[in-house]
């Protein structure tokens, strides 16, 4: 009876040791444990990279208020993404090319909007500056008296 019972208990031991079947799959007569899931990393951005081109050459150029070069310039560009889950929306980038010389004007736009991509390249022409009359405002302001500069002449 002693020689029956050890042999017993390391019978029932090496069963408890062992992985149950609902533990381990079978594939193609081979049992392993099943392979843990990668983990999903989320990313809250996304990195694009624009060129900017100017015409002439050797504007300033700014990228979401950030100086990024001179004209020819590339920019890395990293978009968040804002909103709530399932309205969630890529910030747009602003991209402003600065003058360098005489009879160039600010130019500037905003890029990725609705979540597009940005352009792999932007062009701005430096000289394309909005006419002096288009700048000036038109109508009742041009029908005022003008004010003089001694107050005294002001009071009628």
């Amino acid at each position: 009876m002693k020689r029956t019972f050890l042999p017993m208990i390391v019978l029932a031991l090496s069963a408890c040791a062992l992985p149950q079947q609902s533990m381990m799959m079978k594939t193609g007569g081979r049992r392993y444990a099943p392979a843990p899931q990668p983990v999903q990393a989320q990313q809250y951005f996304v990195d694009e990279t624009v060129e900017v081109l100017s015409e002439p050459p050797g504007a300033r150029i700014q990228v979401n208020d950030a100086f990024a070069g001179y004209a020819p310039a590339r920019a890395a560009v990293r978009r968040f993404w804002r909103g709530e889950p399932g309205r969630m929306v890529l910030e747009m980038v602003k991209i402003e090319a600065l003058p360098v010389a005489g009879g160039q004007c600010v130019q500037s736009g905003y890029f990725g909007q609705n979540s597009a991509k940005v352009p792999l390249q932007v062009s701005f022409t430096m000289t394309d500056c909005p006419s002096a009359a288009a700048a000036v405002p038109a109508g009742p302001a041009e029908s005022a008296p003008p004010v003089s500069q001694h107050p005294a002449e002001n009071k009628k």
